[in-house]
């Protein structure tokens, strides 16, 4: 007898957990059958398509944030008491809060993917972003079956009375393949890049909490400035600062947002991450699965991918020179080991089969 899930999220908008519930239902046994059930209206960067090509059902109960807090409880309750799941799934702090205080009576499961006081001050300001992350943690004190994306995040929210089983995030490695020496190259030129030289690549919001600046400082601070580039992937409101950073604006592109990360990650030799604060990041595991050797601050979410091979370097939290030197360090390994971590370890395969593991439980 099929097991139903209903997976409840605010929007399926373009986002790292986005991708890690799209690689979770991709992969999900036939004994499953999934619906989604959306807060609010789809936004303009929405993935909506590719969950319907699926096959997956869908269903939006069109909620503002203002509504939602009035006659949400009532249209959440009777969309689910019409579907009758097995099992409930959230993620998020709004679907997380409503389903815990009005959705008790299910088996539900979260997935937590980051660390609330880490992430809400930073993003909403000091005093909001507090509130909201007391709101959650106390939210998430009331969900029977708490799944962290990565065992910093469950080692982080233990202190709060969350006992959440680790189940890391993972990569789609038939999306994200290496390139061969001929495949760089028609990348490059596809994608208007320097034909010869290192490339040095970044993705991410270029904001507070992924410190852009020192990515760009230990560049040019690194040998590989000399004959090699950087390429941004991402944008946002540090954009003006990072470009008055560049001492040689022939040596890095900033490209924005883009839908074909996977091209630019086959164009390019290293990637390199300074970020202050992640769940387990999808770009870094990207990087992984494309064959890149990384670069990365020496956070707790980046040593837990670090311990699976010789995949490349790490440096001190905002330390320039130690990136500088960092990437330095790795123009000398010859690794294949960054596509095995991926393949081996932190496949999208591997992460819903722990999913579903947890479903039957």
């Amino acid at each position: 007898m099929a097991i139903d899930l209903l997976y409840i999220v605010s929007t399926l908008r373009q986002s790292g957990p986005t991708n890690q519930l799209y690689y979770l239902l991709d992969n999900l046994d036939d004994e499953f059958n999934a619906k989604i059930l959306t807060l609010s209206p789809e936004p303009a960067d929405s993935e909506l398509n590719r969950f319907l090509e699926l096959g997956v059902e869908y269903e939006t109960l069109g909620l503002s944030r203002v509504k939602g807090g009035i006659v949400g409880p009532y249209q959440l309750r009777k969309a689910v008491r019409a579907y009758e799941p097995d099992v409930i799934h959230t993620q998020g702090i709004r679907a997380d809060t409503l389903a815990a205080v009005f959705l008790s009576g299910y088996p539900h499961v979260t997935t937590i993917r980051n660390y609330a006081y880490d992430d809400y001050p930073a993003k909403y300001g000091g005093k909001k972003g507090t509130v909201m992350a007391f709101v959650h943690l106390n939210a998430l004190k009331r969900i029977p079956y708490p799944v962290a994306c990565s065992e910093t995040i469950a080692k982080k929210v233990a202190p709060h009375g969350i006992d959440a089983v680790p189940i890391q995030n993972g990569v789609d490695t038939t999306a994200y393949t290496p390139a061969s020496d001929s495949e760089q190259q028609a990348r490059r030129e596809e994608l208007g890049l320097p034909e010869s030289g290192p490339i040095v690549i970044s993705v991410g919001s270029l904001i507070e909490r992924k410190d852009p600046q020192t990515v760009i400082r230990g560049f040019f601070e690194s040998e590989l400035s000399d004959d090699g580039y950087l390429v941004m992937l991402g944008d946002g409101p540090l954009r003006d600062e990072c470009e008055r950073l560049v001492q040689d604006d022939s040596r890095v592109f900033f490209e924005g947002w883009v839908d074909d990360v996977d091209d630019y990650l086959q164009a390019s030799d290293y990637f390199v991450s300074a970020s202050k604060s992640e769940g387990l990041p999808n770009s870094v595991m990207e990087a992984l699965a494309s064959g890149l050797l990384v670069t990365l601050s020496d956070i707790q979410p980046h040593n837990e991918i670090m311990q699976y091979g010789n995949v490349g370097a790490e440096f001190e939290l905002g330390s320039v020179s130690g990136l500088a030197s960092a990437l330095k360090s790795i123009k000398t390994i010859d690794s294949e080991e960054p596509r095995a971590v991926a393949t081996n370890f932190l496949s999208a395969t591997h992460m819903s089969r722990e999913y579903q593991s947890k479903y039957y439980k």
